[in-house]
């Protein structure tokens, strides 16, 4: 019992410069319990004289004191087997921070007439540029110990491939604890060429389209609220179907969807026209839609 409380208290002492984590104390320490316990046996029945009345005596306080540490031991053991040691250290060490996502970039075209984007769980921005080639960044929210990030490559996050004259791009949830989240306020933005066509499906998320020089046609269908961002010149004419509100600017022929009902937010259409509306940005089956 002294010699283990010793040795508890020089690892304690060694910890405090040395810079060890405490909970490799409790784990390192407690087998040590066992060594001396057995080597106290072996140096007794050594140095006895009478070999026939080798007797072994322990203080029974002690006894206890070494069941309560063992059992501790072996306690500490399993959670550091489950690790859910090293998850609450993760989590007391955390900070949260805001991280870049990975950069996506595609400049080989060539055969692509169409891209078709899932949308996933997070918010989308999707802008038209004059450069051709497609390009994806954005940012994440997460709470992270050290310098270990989730997102390290564009496939935590990102499913692209390439099939015939299509581009295909699906967003993922990104990585986390099966009981509780370590990430939040994801962005991703997607800059695609003025002349492609793009074609995005969501799931219930939000998306904002900025079709500056747009020169092909876009179709957006099951977002939750979409938000169109207009240029003051532009040739496009703006479709909603099955939207539920169509809110902020002059909206044409809207008419409730057959099979609605008389409520405010029922399915309706409508179109508004920018331009000689040459190009269309049809958006399917969202919550909102609103046009600024």
């Amino acid at each position: 019992m002294g010699g283990a409380l010793v040795f508890l208290g020089l690892f304690l002492l060694l910890s405090q410069f040395m810079d060890w984590n405490p909970a490799l104390a409790l784990l390192s320490w407690w087998p040590v319990l066992f060594i001396i316990l057995g080597a106290e046996i072996l140096v007794f029945l050594a140095r006895s004289s009478d070999k026939e009345k080798q007797v072994v005596k322990y203080d029974f306080v002690s006894i206890i004191f070494i069941s309560l540490i063992g059992t501790a031991g072996l306690g500490m053991a399993f959670l550091s087997s489950t690790g859910l040691i090293e998850t609450a250290s993760r989590i007391v060490h955390a900070e949260v921070r805001t991280l870049d996502l990975p950069k996506y970039e595609e400049a080989s075209l060539n055969g692509i007439e169409r891209i078709t984007v899932e949308s996933g769980p997070y918010h989308l921005t999707v802008e038209s540029t004059p450069a051709k080639e497609v390009t994806m960044f954005g940012t994440y929210r997460e709470e992270v110990a050290g310098d270990k990030k989730t997102v390290a490559k564009v496939e935590d996050y990102a499913m692209v491939e390439k099939k015939g004259d299509t581009l295909y791009i699906k967003l993922k949830a990104l990585p986390h604890q099966r009981f509780f989240s370590e990430y939040g306020d994801v962005e991703t933005t997607l800059l695609i060429p003025a002349g492609m066509k793009l074609e995005v499906a969501g799931h219930g998320s939000g998306l904002t389209a900025k079709p500056r020089g747009l020169q092909n046609d876009w179709t957006i269908s099951e977002e939750g609220y979409v938000k169109i961002e207009v240029p003051e010149e532009i040739d496009l004419a703006v479709k909603a179907s099955g939207v539920q509100e169509l809110a902020n600017g002059k909206w044409e022929n809207v008419v409730k969807e057959k099979g609605g009902d008389d409520s405010e937010y029922s399915p309706q259409s409508g179109n508004m026209t920018f331009g000689a509306g040459t190009h269309i940005l049809h958006v399917k089956a969202a919550q909102s839609l609103r046009v600024n």
